[in-house]
């Protein structure tokens, strides 16, 4: 297990982790995606890949919840995004201890639910936007559905 107080882990992203609750959906994002302004945001500083596997080790994935793990970007047929998509699914299930799926999240499921992303992540990255959600687990909480309309807002 890597060292948890080695970067991209610093006191900010700690606390913001910390302040997530079983249900909540966090949100790793390209520094460009479109986020809404109250969503709470942190930008670090290293690879969605070196953030993604120190915040998989820490983080519970929800058990309960149908989707926990999905992906929307702009071009989601780009091959960079691609080789992203691959690295969070596999770096979810490492963490987890189970296979994560990833499921792609429709533009229209994002605008309307958007309110229900309790806080985002930011990495540097100078393709298309992109962002990857994760149901926050660790404890008995009502199972969500993404490709509802306000499945995210209605228990966030």
């Amino acid at each position: 297990m890597p060292d948890p107080f080695a970067p991209p882990m610093t006191g900010a992203l700690l606390a913001l982790l910390d302040d997530l609750r079983p249900g909540d959906w966090l949100a790793l994002a390209s520094a460009n995606a479109p986020m809404l302004e109250r969503t709470r945001s942190l930008t670090v500083d290293a690879s969605l890949e070196q953030v993604a596997a120190t915040v998989f080790d820490i983080l519970p994935i929800s058990r309960d919840t149908h989707q926990p793990l999905t992906g929307w970007a702009v071009e989601a047929d780009d091959p960079r995004f691609t080789d992203l998509a691959d690295a969070v699914q596999g770096l979810a299930t490492d963490g987890s201890g189970r296979r994560q799926e990833l499921f792609a999240l429709p533009d229209d499921v994002l605008v309307d639910n958007a309110g229900g992303i309790s806080s985002t992540i930011r990495v540097p990255w100078d393709g298309a936007p992109f962002l990857f959600l994760v149901c926050v687990g660790g404890a008995r909480h009502e199972p969500t559905d993404l490709r509802r309309r306000r499945a995210l807002a209605g228990i966030c």
